[in-house]
């Protein structure tokens, strides 16, 4: 079960040449929403944007930029020139409202040039946060879906995964895990769980990033992220995690609201197809 649906026309697998750029990748810096093997200072070099437009068909047409190398339309009929893509909303599928005011997540997966990323973002515009003296007491439980590409023994695999987060208003701290690793059609991947390590995040509500680990292989990985809504009901981002024995890595994007429910669902369902 998840909340997220894949687009349509932006399906893509992922082939083993992707793996070292996925695994530098999962140990860069992250810029709040965008975490990739584009690099500046060891830092990822820019964020990830993607603007919805209708055709004059009627379809819908998302144009993926990363500001700097990268301009590639998704449309169903038109190749994109060497650049695979995997797109996921949180829109009902078969729902297509006024994308411009209707508020919505798109995350997604790219690799091109032997580079890989991992990207979220939100529709309309993030607002402003700035916590200040309203800042919420004690501690608030974040609870989300992720998704990301998966790598081991020479094999890649798209994944879906369960986020948890805390946010702890006193301190000013957030920390969680990403578990429950499995694919599209419900079967789990390997037993492995993502530590989100604890970071400290400021009043002003800008996006915040700390280090990964992992309790079943050594290694290392960055996470960050950024809240998404201008009262710290919810959050998005990016995470990632290599180990050191090059025996697996995982790149993701993942979103997590304060109010979701971790009832209902069957963890075995597949993901829907947004068309």
């Amino acid at each position: 079960m998840s909340n997220l649906s894949t687009i349509s026309g932006a399906e893509d697998d992922f082939g083993p040449d992707v793996i070292g750029a996925l695994a530098r990748a999962a140990r860069a810096v992250p810029n709040g929403a965008s975490q990739s093997s584009l690099l500046k200072n060891e830092q990822t070099a820019d964020e990830m944007s993607v603007e919805v437009v209708r055709h004059d068909d009627g379809s819908l047409v998302y144009e993926v930029t990363d500001g700097a190398r990268m301009v590639v339309r998704v449309t169903p009929d038109l190749p994109r020139q060497g650049l695979d893509l995997a797109l996921f909303t949180d829109l009902i599928p078969g729902i297509e409202p006024d994308l411009s005011s209707y508020p919505h997540e798109v995350l997604g997966l790219w690799a091109w040039d032997g580079e890989f990323g991992a990207f979220w973002g939100m529709s309309p515009s993030i607002p402003a946060v700035e916590f200040g003296g309203t800042s919420p007491i004690g501690t608030a439980i974040y609870e989300g879906d992720a998704v990301g590409l998966h790598t081991s023994a020479g094999a890649t695999t798209k994944f879906l995964a369960d986020v948890e987060l805390v946010a702890d208003f006193d301190r000013h701290t957030v920390r969680g895990e990403v578990n429950g690793f499995r694919t599209f059609t419900g079967k789990a991947l390997v037993d492995l769980s993502v530590t989100l390590g604890k970071t400290a995040f400021s009043q002003q509500g800008d996006p915040f990033r700390g280090d990964t680990a992992s309790d079943d292989a050594v290694g290392s990985g960055k996470w960050g992220a950024r809240w998404s809504d201008g009262k710290g009901w919810t959050m998005g981002g990016t995470f990632g995690f290599a180990a050191d024995d090059k025996s697996l890595a995982v790149l993701g994007a993942f979103t997590a609201c304060s109010r979701a429910s971790a009832d209902g669902g069957n963890p075995d369902d597949p993901v829907a197809n947004s068309q």
